[in-house]
């Protein structure tokens, strides 16, 4: 069961590098600018670490 769990939580860190990389590289999306675009990145890793937490405390 632990190891489930490992790997499902290095699954959403993947998700969560993955998603900023790619908000990091545009500079400018339908005139977002670059603040813009790394606050959503700060959200989206937030949504993945509350997922990883309730994950966490569905398998104890």
């Amino acid at each position: 069961m632990r190891g489930v769990f490992i790997i499902v939580t290095l699954m959403a860190m993947l998700i969560a590098v993955l998603l900023v990389a790619k908000n990091l590289k545009t500079d400018s999306v339908d005139g977002a600018d670059k603040m813009e675009t790394i606050q959503k990145a700060k959200d989206t890793v937030d949504i993945v670490d509350n997922s990883v937490k309730k994950m966490k405390k569905a398998m104890e």
